[in-house]
């Protein structure tokens, strides 16, 4: 689930030809059984550059975008973003109060500044003047308050409540001046302008808004909504008075296209100018075609594998430590994303950032994992029925390779692929074994969404008692090198203790016409238009 993207079964085009991933593994008489215990090339990972451009931007054309992590079910509440067509109209049409960059600092969006009192307990955001609502009404303080008062207000259904319930009481939050917001909390919080900016939820929509259509969807972004069907597609045109500067484009429309040869078979046509993101294994091919680049941005979301602790065999420590044990990341890394990423020991942000605990290396022993396994009362191997899907781009690989790896250890995973419409509703945190996608969130508040029993993606079902205390701690601590550390100790308690196997961070990338410049990933927004422009 979660920050989330999602697309479908059909991931190739060889020789003009459809072919599944199963399929594309297996062409050229190569098997996957091969390729893992052989190798296999490693595409580039250096940053493509096209997408930036030359000479100044132009303004004018209509953006056609092609997305397959797009549903019936899709909502224009950024309260309940859960797919990427969703978080990509919603980063069209809405603000956050502020957005984080690389290193989760955050930076001014519609609040200009803002600061705490020592303890932690209060904060007060200024936000900017003459920010225009797409009806030409300013932005106020009142709105704020009413987004955030529905942040918490559990009947919304609002993704924002199992990260800012613990924090935030409706009573505490003010507006003295029509730019000014004060929240007085109800706990700590030294970090909440940046676990508010990378949130793709966080999105401030206009007061007195309670249901989200075509004609309700209003705004502060660059773009205004002109149509909206769900799971088919959605169009947008300028917002002349954004308060950023108006976007170069005249609009965006998008189309809801689930299956990846479609999708990608329209960029090289040209009848599409850019999608969302690519399966890797075509990242080459699609390099090859002189009218298409395609852009590439690193670690974009964590693969996940998790487990129901309260059903067995998951109740089992041996068998969760096996599991762990059994898995080669780095061949899953090398087969399944061609080493497009980071290996990872079950943290939920990649290495090299700050909060990654110092010298930790996954460790990979099979016969150590067999030899829990026959601790655990499983001497003869266990089968395990593992939900997945192809949601999204190398969801279904990863998920493939995963059953290879581990069964010489014991493990016998049958795959219980499941369609788009139906896996967020009937595989993920339904089945006592299922896959997710961690896209980045601060750790801090990954802890508190995926860790703890108030969080809404709660997939273990498992509850630390120490860990309350150390985010209580966290969010104490106001110098930053003792909060890192503190953040650090968090994510090697729950990865000694939580069954999730968190084995990589994967790069991502898109397809797009060679026409199209100025196009961002935002890791937590997703797709962002607001500087994009094109050639013809």
């Amino acid at each position: 689930m979660t920050d989330s993207t999602r697309n479908r079964e059909q991931l190739g085009i060889v020789g003009g030809t459809s072919l599944s991933r199963r399929q594309a593994l297996t062409a050229g008489g190569v098997s996957l059984g091969a390729l893992l215990f052989a190798g296999c090339s490693t595409a580039s990972s250096s940053q493509s550059d096209s997408s930036s451009g030359s000479g100044s931007p132009k303004r004018g054309g209509t953006l056609r975008l092609s997305v397959s992590d797009g549903q019936s079910t899709d909502s224009l509440d950024p309260g309940l973003i859960i797919s990427q067509n969703s978080a990509i109209v919603c980063n069209a049409l809405y603000d956050p109060l502020t957005r984080v960059d690389d290193n989760y600092i955050p930076r001014p969006a519609l609040a200009e500044s803002w600061e705490s009192s020592p303890d932690a307990m209060q904060w007060t955001f200024h936000l900017r003047k003459g920010v225009k609502w797409h009806d030409g009404s300013e932005l106020t303080s009142a709105d704020v308050v009413a987004t955030l008062k529905r942040w918490v207000d559990p009947k919304s259904g609002n993704e924002m409540y199992g990260g800012m319930s613990p924090y935030i009481d409706p009573v505490g939050i003010a507006a003295p001046d029509a730019h000014t917001v004060v929240v007085k909390l109800k706990a700590p919080n030294s970090i909440l302008p940046a676990l508010v900016g990378s949130n793709w939820n966080a999105k401030i929509t206009k007061a007195g808004t309670e249901s989200f259509t075509s004609k309700t969807a209003i705004g502060t972004g660059p773009f205004k909504l002109t149509s909206w069907a769900a799971g088919t597609g959605w169009a947008a045109t300028r917002h002349e008075a954004y308060w950023d500067g108006a976007p170069h484009l005249d609009g965006i429309q998008a189309t809801i296209t689930p299956d990846q040869s479609a999708k990608l078979q329209g960029v090289m046509a040209g009848s599409t100018d850019a999608t969302d993101d690519v399966p890797i294994t075509f990242w080459a091919s699609l390099k090859r075609q002189p009218n298409v680049s395609v852009q590439t941005f690193k670690n974009k979301s964590a693969w996940v594998f998790a487990f129901d602790q309260r059903r067995a065999p998951f109740n089992n420590e041996k068998v969760l430590q096996a599991l762990k044990l059994a898995t080669d990341r780095e061949t899953m890394l090398r087969v399944a994303l061609q080493g497009q990423g980071v290996v990872t020991d079950d943290f939920g942000t990649p290495p090299g950032s700050v909060f990654y605990p110092h010298d930790r290396k996954a460790e990979f022993n099979t016969e150590k994992a067999r030899r829990l396994l026959a601790e655990a009362g499983y001497p003869n191997g266990l089968d395990i029925e593992l939900s997945t899907s192809n949601v999204t781009a190398g969801m279904l690989d990863v998920a493939q390779v995963w059953q290879q790896v581990v069964k010489p250890a014991g493990f016998n995973i049958k795959l219980n692929q499941l369609p788009l419409n139906t896996y967020w509703e009937k595989g993920w945190m339904a089945t006592p074994a299922f896959q997710d996608y961690w896209n980045r969130f601060h750790p801090a508040q990954l802890l508190q969404l995926f860790y703890t029993s108030s969080g809404p993606w709660w997939d273990t079902r498992y509850q630390d008692p120490r860990l309350a205390a150390q985010i209580a701690k966290i969010m104490k601590e106001t110098e930053p090198t003792v909060q890192a550390q503190l953040i650090r100790d968090a994510l090697v308690m729950v990865r000694e203790t939580y069954s999730y196997i968190v084995p990589f961070y994967t790069n991502g990338g898109w397809a797009q016409s060679n026409k199209v410049k100025g196009v961002v990933w935002d890791f937590v927004h997703q797709m962002d238009f607001r500087k994009a422009w094109m050639t013809g």
